[in-house]
């Protein structure tokens, strides 16, 4: 028979209960079973009696009082309440001579939230200044499982726990019942968790994977997960690379304040002099700066971490990049919303050597940093000011390049030589400023577009430029009877020029230009049930007026050679996307005279999660351009045939394939194709272009091959393992360009990944590398890698 009682007890007493705050916040854990075998937190009403401090209620098995010794004990599953928080086990022993309260077996300390704490004995003094548990086991608060033999409660309210663990893995049981062993844990002699500084100590620690003791440390600390932000040291990383040699890093993370905080991480080499990296943050009421950079001082070195210190080495020795001195790198981005209309920002990147980067391991594509998009290879530096609403946009601009793509090639012999592009050449563009303004047309329903645009690009060497234009647009929608979509559409525009090329004076120039043309298409829907065959032919027609003064783009340089001035849009490579544009140039300098006739079709068809689509178009005009490059596609009076295949089946299978025909040399321009396969257990994609090499000069630039087959496979081992193979072969020189292995182990609180990675480029004494590296990445406890 169940016994229970109702307790007025005095505060000691109540420190029973008091306890389930007073042990750690850092043990606290969510389950399943919470006060009185619910699966949620005791609710009190406003007026329930359990809300008396004095008033504890006991309830159990059997329930004694040794009156004579002061003692009562209650035992056989034992639930007491105390306000909301709740206490259960086999047996709870309160002294009341000495205060002491042990409550063992099975003990659960559950708070109001519905979290609890786990031991097989609990013991408290009557005024919290010391605790002790056995057998512990609890959930810090934000995540993260702690057990240990013995936990002590300190004076200085401080938690230690011998022959401890943590881990952030959920701690699950095997089918024996047994507790199975986390992915990962650091096991310790002692830990302590510092409340005042949110982190936790350890001494004598050994970091497990798998079960296999990877790593020890005398000492390691690291912030709690219920820490959101706090000061400390982070994971270190110990690696070996056949360039730099035994690599150690050591990243601290500083706290500043509330909005401001900043990463620092010393890398030590045994190869090559150490590095300082950093990282810096801070929120202001309107957006953010963020910053990263490097610094060392050195040698650049080639790919087994030798010097470069003769300059005799190199076919040109006056060009060799010998010598120690100071090496770094920045990217920094400002983003800034003052109001919903204007928005501002900047983005810098900047490195003092080209190969710099490649060097120590350091992103070479940072990403965008504002308006403008990086480039591979190409650092990229911005400020702007932009406003924007739903009919409006204005913007103003400035924008550098630095560029990164200098190569050192092996010649044989041990001899070098040193192949870089002349920054000097890059342009400023400052300003660029843009107008858009959508206006909409009362009377026949169309839409009219205000357009300005002003662009100013100065150069060290090479040719300065300077454009401003402003413009109309309109166009209508319609449908015409039959079901055939109509869009009218007309544009002039005004361009005034200052073409200064060097060693040349300025040029000034004028001119006015004007399209007028219509868009039509006509689709054809048919449906048998299974199928719907979509059909859809479609024309457009321009008629270009104006002189495009394309003369005054073109000058002739000191040794008689014909220099190309234009700088916007001449990079044309005719594709689907601009087979549409009535204006086949992208930007503004090129124009086309006369008529132009865009003639395509395509098909699709649809049948349950599949879908099939073919697009084919040709572009004629009256007069053969010459100003479009002979690789654009639109040189002739017939353009080159474009062609579009997509096949999508499914979630599994999805292809596509471009193509770029020219009829004069019955030979394809570009094939693009690629297709990729997907289920639960493999991942497989695949990819083979080839490009005339005069279609897309920055295939020298960047040292690209015009024909290539790549791929990748991904295999899901289990649940918790996969590898990747990726590979890139260069049909040209018969060569493997790139090639690249993972083996990779994830759950829900671990990362493992393996690599292989290897680079094969044209003898380059940087870049061509190989390397093993290894990422591991802890819940709670951040990532490291090489």
């Amino acid at each position: 028979m169940r016994s229970a009682a109702l307790l007025r007890t005095s505060a000691v007493a109540a420190a029973l209960f008091v306890t389930g705050a007073a042990l750690p916040a850092f043990a606290q854990i969510g389950v399943s079973e919470t006060a009185a075998g619910t699966n949620r937190p005791l609710q009190l009403a406003p007026d329930s009696p359990y809300r008396d401090p004095d008033l504890i209620y006991l309830e159990a098995n059997s329930l004694t009082n040794d009156e004579k010794a002061n003692i009562l004990t209650v035992s056989g599953e034992v639930e007491g309440r105390y306000q909301d928080r709740t206490l259960r086990a086999e047996t709870v022993v309160y002294d009341l001579n000495t205060g002491e309260i042990v409550a063992t077996g099975n003990v659960i300390l559950i708070d109001a939230t519905g979290s609890t704490q786990y031991a097989d004995k609990l013991e408290l003094s009557d005024e919290l200044e010391a605790g002790t548990a056995t057998n512990y086991t609890g959930r810090i608060e934000g995540g993260g499982v702690v057990g240990a033999r013995f936990v002590n409660r300190n004076t200085k309210e401080e938690f230690e726990f011998y022959n401890a663990y943590y881990t952030a893995c959920e701690l699950c049981r095997d089918a024996d019942g047994d507790v199975e062993t986390p992915s990962w844990r650091l096991r310790a002699k002692r830990v302590r968790q510092d409340k005042d500084t949110r982190t936790i100590r350890y001494n004598d620690a050994v970091l497990e994977l798998l079960g296999v003791p990877v790593l020890y440390t005398p000492y390691l600390a690291h912030p709690d997960p219920s820490a959101e932000r706090a000061s400390g040291f982070l994971t270190p990383f110990v690696g070996l690379a056949s360039d730099k040699g035994f690599t150690l890093e050591a990243p601290y993370y500083w706290a500043i304040d509330d909005y401001t905080e900043a990463t620092i991480t010393p890398r030590v080499f045994s190869k090559v002099n150490p590095l300082m990296e950093y990282q810096f943050a801070r929120l202001f009421n309107t957006g953010r700066v963020d910053v990263e950079g490097s610094f060392t001082y050195g040698s650049i070195f080639d790919r087994d971490g030798n010097a470069f210190d003769d300059p005799n080495r190199f076919f040109d020795p006056s060009t060799a990049p010998t010598g120690k001195r100071w090496r770094s790198h920045i990217f920094a981005d400002g983003y800034f919303e003052p109001t919903d209309f204007w928005t501002y920002g900047f983005g810098v990147q900047l490195a003092t050597d080209d190969n710099y980067l490649n060097r120590y391991d350091l992103n070479e594509r940072p990403g965008t940093r504002g308006v403008y998009d990086s480039e591979s290879r190409r650092n990229t530096s911005q400020a702007y000011l932009v406003g924007q609403d739903d009919d409006m946009r204005f913007s103003v601009s400035t924008v550098g390049f630095q560029d990164l793509r200098s190569r050192i090639v092996e010649l044989g012999n041990d001899q070098l030589r040193l192949f870089e592009d002349n920054d000097d050449a890059l342009p400023i563009v400052a300003p660029k400023i843009e107008l858009e303004k959508y206006i909409a047309d009362p009377v026949l329903d169309g839409r009219l577009k205000l357009f300005g645009d002003t662009t100013w690009l100065t150069r060290q060497e090479g040719t300065n430029y300077g454009r401003g234009t402003i413009g109309l647009d309109y166009s209508r929608t319609w449908i015409a009877p039959g079901g055939i979509e109509v869009q009218p559409f007309a544009n002039a525009r005004f361009d005034y020029y200052e073409i200064e090329p060097e060693g040349s004076e300025t040029n000034e120039f004028n001119r006015t230009l004007g399209q007028v043309g219509v868009d039509a298409r006509y689709p054809f829907i048919r449906s048998d049930g299974n199928v719907t065959w979509i059909l859809e032919p479609r024309v457009q027609v321009t008629q270009n007026f104006g002189d495009a003064k394309l003369d005054q783009f073109t000058t002739l340089d000191s040794n008689g050679f014909t220099v190309d001035l234009a700088q916007d849009g001449t990079d044309i490579d005719l594709d689907q996307a601009l087979f549409w544009q009535s204006n086949k140039a992208a930007g503004y300098d090129l124009w086309e005279d006369g008529l132009r006739a865009d003639v395509g079709a395509s098909v699709s068809a649809n049948w349950n999660d599949n879908r099939a689509q073919l697009f084919v178009g040709q572009s004629y005009t009256t007069d053969t351009n010459t100003e479009f490059d002979a690789s654009s596609g639109l040189r002739d009076d017939n353009s080159d045939l474009v062609g579009l295949f997509e096949l999508d089946l499914g979630q599994r299978f999805s292809s596509q394939t471009r193509v770029r025909f020219d009829e004069d040399s019955s030979s394809f321009r570009r094939i693009d194709s690629s297709f990729r396969y997907r289920d639960k257990r493999f991942d497989l994609s695949t990819r083979y272009y080839r490009i005339d090499s005069a279609s897309n000069p920055l295939l020298a630039i960047n040292n690209a091959p015009s024909e290539e087959v790549s791929g990748a496979l991904g295999v899901k081992i289990t649940d918790k393992w996969r590898t990747r193979y990726t590979g890139y072969y260069d049909i040209d020189s018969n060569n493997l360009r790139r090639q690249s292995l993972s083996l990779t182990y994830q759950d829900d609180c671990t990362l493992i990944e393996l690599t292989y990675n290897r680079e094969n480029l044209a003898n380059d004494a940087i870049r061509d590398s190989s390397g093993f590296g290894i990422r591991i990445a802890l819940l709670t406890l951040g990532d490291s890698g090489n």
